[in-house]
């Protein structure tokens, strides 16, 4: 009887370490594949300057994607809450000279272009950390650079 008790234990502890096995590389990969949502994507913006009189859309680099979070069930009040959002690592600025613009008016339009991304606390004293508008532009006509 004690016998065929540590058979079962032993036999229901292998097929735990198999099933455990066999999910291994499925977690591994729902891991991985969540950090890579996160990453650098092409977009494009559109820049109005009314006093140039023009309209023109930029292409450049940003960061998009998801980012692994965990909801708890029960927010304190006492505890902050963070979320982690698809947010730029590193970037570098470039400036594009404005089409149209009087003589003597700054004609330039420097803009962010990210290098690489990163999952972390969006940091609102150097980033708008609101989604990003949908509204069409009121350009009719204009420049693709």
């Amino acid at each position: 009887m004690k016998t065929d008790r540590i058979r079962r234990n032993l036999q229901q502890a292998r097929m735990l370490v198999i099933a455990l096995l066999m999910l291994l590389p499925v977690l591994v990969g729902a891991e991985s594949e969540c950090k890579a949502c996160c990453d650098l994507t092409n977009i494009s913006i559109t820049v109005e300057s009314e006093e140039c009189g023009s309209c023109f859309t930029i292409s450049t680099m940003s960061c998009a994607g998801l980012c692994q979070t965990q909801e708890r069930a029960y927010r304190s009040p006492v505890a902050p809450y963070f979320q982690n959002t698809c947010n730029f690592r590193e970037w570098r600025y470039e400036t594009v000279e404005l089409p149209g613009c009087p003589p003597g008016l700054d004609s330039s339009f420097t803009y962010p272009v990210a290098v690489s991304c990163e999952c972390s606390q969006c940091d609102t004293d150097s980033t708008d950390c609101g989604a990003l508008s949908t509204q069409h532009s009121s350009c009719l006509a204009h420049t693709h650079y």
